[in-house]
């Protein structure tokens, strides 16, 4: 039957003159006489044989290839904090400086950080940098202490 047809709905007995659904019901439309499939008789099933790991025709296996990060000897983690530390003593070693000596305790403790940030094995040159930093902060502040030490005693033999 076609869709702009006239048409009986099996479920309610309403004549319906177009549309998929009966007006009167909501049923759908009963689709067209269509032949019975033919059922053929079962034939025995074969035996299924388990799954093989090559495929058909004894094609070689191929995978994918493993891509894999290189091991590091040493991570970037280990000593990270020490380094870190030892940087910023050796920045404020160098800002400190210039007060007379203030900075030499950040020097000394920037250079105790770093030689343990090397030992822990960190592969950067931060420790190198705070090292560095550490032992001009030193020498500016022990410099300069000096300087004022020089300055005192000559304004004091100048007094007399």
């Amino acid at each position: 039957m076609e869709n702009n047809s006239n048409w009986i709905c099996p479920t309610c007995g309403a004549s319906n003159t177009s549309g998929k659904f009966c007006v009167n019901c909501g049923s759908a439309q009963p689709a067209a006489a269509q032949p019975e499939p033919v059922v053929a008789e079962p034939v025995a099933a074969e035996p299924v044989q388990p799954a093989q790991a090559e495929p058909v025709y004894s094609q070689p296996v191929y995978s994918e290839p493993v891509y894999a990060q290189p091991a590091q000897t040493t991570s970037f983690k280990t000593g990270m904090g020490l380094a870190i530390a030892s940087l910023a003593c050796g920045v404020m070693s160098l800002c400190l400086s210039y007060c007379y000596g203030f900075g030499i305790p950040f020097g000394i403790a920037g250079l105790i950080l770093s030689g343990k940030a090397v030992a822990a094995g960190h592969p950067s040159k931060m420790p190198l940098a705070g090292k560095i930093t550490s032992i001009v902060g030193i020498v500016l502040g022990a410099l300069l202490f000096f300087i004022l030490i020089a300055g005192i005693i000559a304004g004091a033999a100048s007094d007399r």
